[in-house]
């Protein structure tokens, strides 16, 4: 049961990292820098991505 809860935090600890590139990237910033954000600070890098201001302008069109 141990080993199943490890590899379930191990697999949402990758996608996380993974998710926090994407929604970055979206925001305009670079996916490389937010993925090793996400490394470092794993569940904190999430709501980090949402603080800064979406560099995208507001109207929806991509820069």
């Amino acid at each position: 049961m141990e080993t199943i809860f490890w590899a379930v935090l191990t697999i949402g600890c990758f996608y996380s990292v993974y998710l926090a590139g994407r929604i970055a990237e979206r925001r305009g910033r670079s996916f490389k820098v937010w993925a090793w954000i996400a490394v470092i600070i794993a569940p904190l890098a999430l709501p980090l991505v949402y603080l800064f201001p979406n560099l995208h302008r507001e109207n929806g069109d991509h820069a």
